[in-house]
């Protein structure tokens, strides 16, 4: 089975969702952190894989950017590319090595080395930007149920649906939207966005 899988991680757990390339949700769990067994399992044979979180700390390419405000100096060219070129800025910026780094950062950067470790290449994603590009209109906070709906709508117009999606935690959305941007990359209808200066990407969904 071709399967694209998605991973929402937290500081203390991680959503998991699976789709073939039907588009079908073929799978969704929520792992513990340490669960790196079960993770490698789910991850085998995948086709490709998309993480909602930073790849690696940022080296600063922008520290002497005037144009920039103080908190983006210290972002990775992708944060600053999708801001940039979407108007979409990243409500977090991602450490350099040495600096102090949220828990769910570090989950973030353990997954890519698991999952490097095991032949796998996967690719970042920021969901609220795949999201929103997939929207005419601004999204209501994920927190919310107004949120939740437009989201899941967006899911649903992408030819996703699952039983009982409406019952979903916000965090298995962005898993889900992460799993449909490692399936349009493969189809070609997704692209990465950064400036260069460093080998950060973020994919969103390529414009019809």
């Amino acid at each position: 089975m071709v399967r694209f899988v998605g991973i929402d991680p937290g500081a203390s757990a991680m959503h998991c969702v699976l789709l073939d390339d039907t588009r079908r949700i073929v799978d969704g769990r929520v792992l513990a952190t340490d669960a790196t067994e079960e993770l490698a399992l789910i991850a085998s044979g995948a086709t490709a894989i998309a993480i909602d979180a930073p790849a690696a700390p940022s080296t600063a390419p922008h520290a002497q950017d005037p144009s920039l405000v103080g908190k983006f100096r210290t972002a990775r060219c992708c944060e600053i590319a999708l801001g940039r070129q979407y108007r979409l800025w990243v409500p977090w910026v991602t450490p350099v090595a040495g600096a102090t780094v949220p828990a769910w950062m570090q989950v973030g950067f353990g997954l890519y080395a698991d999952l490097a470790a095991n032949g796998h290449s996967p690719i970042e994603v920021f969901p609220y930007a795949g999201f929103r590009l997939l929207s005419p209109t601004k999204l209501a906070k994920k927190t919310t149920r107004a949120g939740i709906v437009e989201r899941i709508a967006r899911l649903e117009a992408q030819g996703i649906t699952a039983p009982w999606i409406g019952l979903w935690s916000h965090d298995a959305l962005d898993a889900t939207l992460a799993a449909l941007l490692a399936l349009r990359a493969v189809e070609g209808t997704a692209l990465a966005v950064g400036c260069g200066h460093d080998d950060s990407a973020i994919w969103v969904p390529r414009a019809s």
